[in-house]
Protein backbone atom coordinates (compact mmCIF):
# COMPACT_ATOMS: atom_id res chain seq x y z
CA UNK A 1 0.00 0.00 0.00
CA UNK A 2 1.48 3.07 -1.70
CA UNK A 3 0.28 5.47 1.18
CA UNK A 4 1.37 3.78 4.31
CA UNK A 5 -0.80 3.14 7.49
CA UNK A 6 -2.63 6.54 7.33
CA UNK A 7 -3.47 5.74 3.68
CA UNK A 8 -5.12 2.35 5.29
CA UNK A 9 -7.00 4.48 8.01
CA UNK A 10 -8.57 6.44 5.12
CA UNK A 11 -9.55 3.23 2.93
CA UNK A 12 -10.95 1.67 6.41
CA UNK A 13 -12.66 5.52 6.77
CA UNK A 14 -14.08 5.93 3.73
CA UNK A 15 -15.33 2.50 3.06
CA UNK A 16 -17.24 2.59 6.09
CA UNK A 17 -18.71 5.72 5.10
CA UNK A 18 -19.66 4.97 1.87
CA UNK A 19 -21.14 1.57 3.67
CA UNK A 20 -23.50 3.34 5.89
CA UNK A 21 -24.55 5.55 2.54
CA UNK A 22 -25.72 2.58 1.20
CA UNK A 23 -27.35 1.41 4.20
CA UNK A 24 -29.05 4.78 4.81
CA UNK A 25 -30.01 4.29 0.90
CA UNK A 26 -31.71 0.89 1.57
CA UNK A 27 -33.32 3.02 5.04
CA UNK A 28 -35.14 5.04 2.88
CA UNK A 29 -35.82 2.88 0.33
CA UNK A 30 -37.84 0.49 3.36
CA UNK A 31 -39.17 3.24 4.78
CA UNK A 32 -40.73 4.66 1.99
CA UNK A 33 -42.09 1.87 0.24
CA UNK A 34 -42.28 -0.49 3.87
CA UNK A 35 -42.08 -3.68 1.42
CA UNK A 36 -39.24 -6.05 1.78
CA UNK A 37 -39.05 -6.77 -2.34
CA UNK A 38 -38.60 -3.22 -2.85
CA UNK A 39 -35.80 -2.47 -0.51
CA UNK A 40 -34.16 -5.45 -1.98
CA UNK A 41 -34.22 -4.69 -5.27
CA UNK A 42 -32.84 -1.30 -4.15
CA UNK A 43 -29.29 -2.62 -4.05
CA UNK A 44 -29.66 -3.35 -8.12
CA UNK A 45 -29.33 0.67 -8.45
CA UNK A 46 -25.24 0.61 -6.99
CA UNK A 47 -24.47 -2.75 -9.45
CA UNK A 48 -24.85 -0.75 -13.13
CA UNK A 49 -22.78 2.55 -10.68
CA UNK A 50 -19.92 0.28 -10.73
CA UNK A 51 -19.60 0.01 -14.56
CA UNK A 52 -19.81 3.43 -15.26
CA UNK A 53 -16.97 4.56 -13.39
CA UNK A 54 -13.31 4.44 -14.82
CA UNK A 55 -12.59 0.96 -12.29
CA UNK A 56 -11.72 -1.26 -14.82
CA UNK A 57 -10.56 0.80 -17.83
CA UNK A 58 -8.78 4.42 -16.49
CA UNK A 59 -10.33 7.64 -17.53
CA UNK A 60 -8.15 8.75 -20.44
CA UNK A 61 -9.33 5.68 -22.44
CA UNK A 62 -12.74 5.72 -21.76
CA UNK A 63 -15.29 6.76 -24.72
CA UNK A 64 -16.65 10.54 -24.47
CA UNK A 65 -20.33 8.58 -23.19
CA UNK A 66 -18.73 6.51 -21.14
CA UNK A 67 -16.34 9.11 -19.78
CA UNK A 68 -19.40 11.61 -19.48
CA UNK A 69 -21.70 9.00 -16.90
CA UNK A 70 -18.54 8.52 -15.19
CA UNK A 71 -18.03 12.36 -14.28
CA UNK A 72 -21.42 12.46 -12.95
CA UNK A 73 -21.47 9.48 -11.07
CA UNK A 74 -20.67 9.41 -7.67
CA UNK A 75 -19.17 6.13 -7.53
CA UNK A 76 -16.34 7.53 -9.54
CA UNK A 77 -15.14 9.91 -6.89
CA UNK A 78 -15.04 6.73 -4.17
CA UNK A 79 -13.05 4.42 -6.41
CA UNK A 80 -10.54 6.79 -7.87
CA UNK A 81 -9.93 7.68 -3.86
CA UNK A 82 -9.63 4.37 -3.10
CA UNK A 83 -7.61 3.80 -5.60
CA UNK A 84 -4.98 6.25 -5.16
CA UNK A 85 -4.23 5.64 -1.88
CA UNK A 86 -3.50 2.11 -2.83
CA UNK A 87 -1.30 2.46 -5.79
CA UNK A 88 0.13 6.04 -5.25
CA UNK A 89 1.13 8.34 -2.56
CA UNK A 90 -1.06 9.96 -0.58
CA UNK A 91 -2.29 12.56 -2.70
CA UNK A 92 -5.30 14.60 -0.92
CA UNK A 93 -6.34 15.93 -4.80
CA UNK A 94 -7.13 12.30 -5.48
CA UNK A 95 -8.54 11.31 -1.89
CA UNK A 96 -10.44 14.51 -1.30
CA UNK A 97 -13.48 14.44 -3.92
CA UNK A 98 -14.18 10.98 -2.46
CA UNK A 99 -14.83 12.32 0.61
CA UNK A 100 -16.37 14.92 -0.27
CA UNK A 101 -18.60 12.55 -2.09
CA UNK A 102 -19.50 10.27 0.49
CA UNK A 103 -20.43 13.08 2.88
CA UNK A 104 -22.57 14.71 0.55
CA UNK A 105 -24.23 11.68 -0.06
CA UNK A 106 -24.41 10.48 3.34
CA UNK A 107 -25.96 13.86 4.61
CA UNK A 108 -28.73 13.65 1.83
CA UNK A 109 -29.88 10.57 3.22
CA UNK A 110 -29.61 11.15 6.74
CA UNK A 111 -31.81 14.55 6.01
CA UNK A 112 -34.17 12.44 3.67
CA UNK A 113 -34.13 9.13 6.59
CA UNK A 114 -34.83 12.01 8.59
CA UNK A 115 -37.48 13.37 7.00
CA UNK A 116 -39.42 10.51 6.34
CA UNK A 117 -39.11 8.47 9.95
CA UNK A 118 -41.22 11.96 11.01
CA UNK A 119 -43.86 11.37 8.64
CA UNK A 120 -43.65 7.41 9.50
CA UNK A 121 -47.08 6.50 11.11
Amino acid sequence: MASGPVGFLLIVGLTAVWAAVFAGFMQLIALTTRSAAATNSGGLVFFPLMFLTPNFVPRDLLTTPMEVAARFNPVTYVMEALRSLILDDLDWAHVLPGFAVVAGLGALMLWLNVRVIRKYD
